[in-house]
């Protein structure tokens, strides 16, 4: 029979029976000041919809990683803001295979992504 993990702060609900554990978390909040807030912001990717945004700091590192462009537009520490639906919309509209490595990536294929 398995046996249940220590309990976490974020576990709400665990449930045994028949050899099965199944432990159900919540997510936490963090309270904070704008120290946070920037610390925070700083840890994130690039967001397409901000004026601001460094295409090229992130074309540099999206050509030099092994992850896949689906896995990378998860990542928000490389692109800021997408989910998952998003991802799928985004690889669709710039006709790019979801396991494409970054470093196998054209520039071309970067910039439909990006603009998508």
């Amino acid at each position: 029979a398995a046996k249940a993990a220590p309990a976490k702060d974020t576990t709400r609900l665990q449930l045994e029976g028949h050899g099965i554990v199944s432990s159900l978390s919540a997510m936490t909040v963090q309270h904070g000041g704008v120290e946070m807030f920037e610390k925070k912001r700083a840890e994130l990717g690039e967001d397409p919809i901000r004026a601001d945004a460094d295409a090229e700091a992130l074309w540099e590192r999206v050509s030099r990683s092994k992850k896949t462009i689906g896995l990378l537009l998860m990542d928000q520490g490389f692109f800021a803001g997408v989910g998952n639906i998003y991802r799928a919309e985004i690889l669709f509209v710039a006709s790019v295979h979801p396991n494409t490595p970054g470093k196998a990536l054209s520039r071309a294929e970067f910039d439909r992504v990006w603009a998508a």
